[in-house]
């Protein structure tokens, strides 16, 4: 990927979906540095697998690679916006954010423009 082009898919609305994503994620950091590269893939199975779970509508993947790092958003119809729950250590679910948080350089969430829906993203620099 050339730095600054952003890439933009369309994800399965299926248990395919994280699959893909990671695909999608790995061939664009071509270039990056492998613990990178790991990173962004984990990370964006946290958020692919949250769009799935609760949000709606088709999900949209985007990924940014800048000079100074990487940036991946993935999009959805709901409005709701996500949050970090605190819930036990060993809990089923409910940590993917704060792995997210943890392993991010940023991240955030915001209302989508012009459409409905939310779009969650990280960066890695």
């Amino acid at each position: 990927m050339t730095f600054g082009q952003v890439q933009v898919w369309v994800l399965p609305a299926d248990l395919t979906a994280a699959s893909v994503a990671r695909h999608h994620v790995a061939n664009a950091c071509e270039g990056f540095p492998d613990d990178t590269v790991y990173t962004a893939c984990l990370l964006v199975t946290e958020l692919v697998s949250n769009a799935l779970l609760h949000g709606r509508g088709p999900v949209l993947l985007t990924v940014t690679c800048d000079a100074p790092g990487l940036r991946v958003e993935v999009h959805d119809e709901s409005p709701d916006l996500p949050l970090i729950i605190d819930r036990p250590l060993l809990a089923e679910h409910g940590a993917g954010l704060r792995l997210v948080s943890a392993m991010a350089s940023s991240w955030g969430s915001s209302p989508r423009q012009g459409q409905p829906g939310k779009r969650v993203w990280f960066t890695l620099a």
